[in-house]
């Protein structure tokens, strides 16, 4: 009895070991029929396109996890937190001045609700800067692209070389936008075209106190547009008589988009194009102090408005800023 129990007790690990290998052979068998099946029933020729699209998206999803792109989407939850992702990029606003550096492609979507908690005088000024300048340059980025595909068409008309039915659609969606009485490509060219960065500056820095505006931080008004519908943020210190209300935006770009917009498609502002068109014959910078001459009707205060913004542009040296460019997309 001792000795046959000796004997199980000794082939017992052969037993164990026989029946994973039978286990895992009947498991990779089963795989097998599986794998056989569903091949010959779904791995056919016109199901190609379809896995050609998901492994296209599935790099896609992979690349995205590496490339961090910045864009209007972006939301930073506090003056720090922006604080930190800036200096993350080394976003350096002398260093863009001097020419060393281009301006990050970063969109802030709104800003934090402590904004106007920053108590460091130099720092909320730097952080304004920084936010808005790659906002403004993104439209002047979208409305230089459009002027110069016009400029081509127009010198091919000039030239007398045939354009494609993609140019002539393009002409009238620019026509259709851009409405002047002539529809002739030179006077669109007066409306399309891209907006001062030191004078956008200057006139958000005024209507803002330098982002201390509730306009701002709740309703990402930027330049205090006046509207007159039910939508929009009511004044405290609106004049008697006046039905106006501060118009709202779901993003900050999207009130620099409203202002280039206010500035190169309305009545008001004629001779604000006009100035600048000049500036454009004569091969000179859009210097925001020139033209804030041209802005009387932009506020109720009118030359005291001009001079204050004039002053802000002046003491800041925000004409710096007119020639810088967006970091470009590949880097």
């Amino acid at each position: 009895m001792i000795k046959q129990l000796f004997i199980n007790i000794k082939s017992f690990p052969t037993f164990i070991k026989n029946s994973i290998i039978s286990f895992f052979d009947t498991i990779l068998y089963k795989l097998r029929v599986w794998y056989n099946f569903y091949s010959m029933k779904f791995f056919k020729t016109e199901f190609i396109p379809l896995y050609i699209a998901f492994l296209v998206v599935l790099i896609t999803s992979i690349i995205s996890l590496f490339v961090v792109v910045y864009d209007t989407n972006s939301h930073i939850s506090s003056y720090r937190k922006m604080q930190q992702l800036f200096e993350d990029l080394d976003y350096d606003l002398q260093k863009i001045r001097d020419g060393e550096q281009d301006v990050p492609r970063i969109f802030i979507k709104t800003l934090p609700s402590d904004f106007n908690m920053i108590e460091s005088k130099k720092d909320k000024k730097d952080l304004f800067i920084k936010f808005l300048l790659p906002l403004i340059l993104k439209k002047n980025e979208e409305l230089l692209a459009n002027r110069n595909k016009l400029l081509d068409i127009d010198n091919k008309i000039k030239t007398f070389q045939s354009i494609s039915k993609e140019d002539e659609n393009f002409i009238k969606q620019m026509q259709e936008e851009y409405k002047t009485s002539t529809g002739e490509i030179k006077d669109i060219l007066v409306k399309l075209d891209e907006i001062s960065v030191s004078m956008a500056l200057g006139q958000a820095i005024q209507e803002t106190g330098w982002g201390e505006s509730r306009f701002l931080i709740q309703g990402n008004s930027i330049f205090a547009e006046w509207t007159w519908g039910g939508d929009g943020m009511l004044p405290r210190s609106r004049k008697e008589g006046l039905i106006h209300r501060i118009k709202t935006f779901p993003t900050l770009y999207d009130s620099v988009d409203s202002y280039a917009n206010n500035l190169n498609k309305t009545r008001y502002y004629y001779g604000f194009r006009q100035m600048r068109a000049k500036l454009r014959e004569q091969g000179k910078p859009l210097y925001g102090r020139w033209l804030m001459s041209s802005m009387t009707k932009y506020s109720t205060q009118k030359d005291k408005y001009i001079l204050e913004v004039k002053k802000i542009i002046r003491d800041n040296n925000l004409d710096d800023f007119n020639s810088v460019k967006l970091a470009p997309l590949n880097t």
